[in-house]
């Protein structure tokens, strides 16, 4: 689940139906994308901070990859 984009969502006093139809997506894929089971792609990710007047890292969370031979 992609807590930030849920906590940015609701800050912006928007439900998911709302976000949903200004993405132009159903409700269904859109709480899927949300939850994480399903990818946005880069344009709905451009208009997602464009609707929730945000940074990408405001929304998602950085992939660290770890340097296995570090201990």
């Amino acid at each position: 689940m992609n807590i930030k984009l849920r906590a940015k969502r609701v800050e912006k006093q928007m439900t998911q139906t709302e976000l949903a139809n200004k993405l132009k997506m159903c409700l269904a894929t859109y709480s899927m994308k949300e939850t994480g089971k399903i990818d946005f792609t880069l344009s709905e990710i451009q208009d997602l901070m464009y609707y929730l007047d945000c940074e990408f890292n405001d929304i998602f969370f950085k992939k660290e990859v770890a340097n296995k031979g570090d201990k």
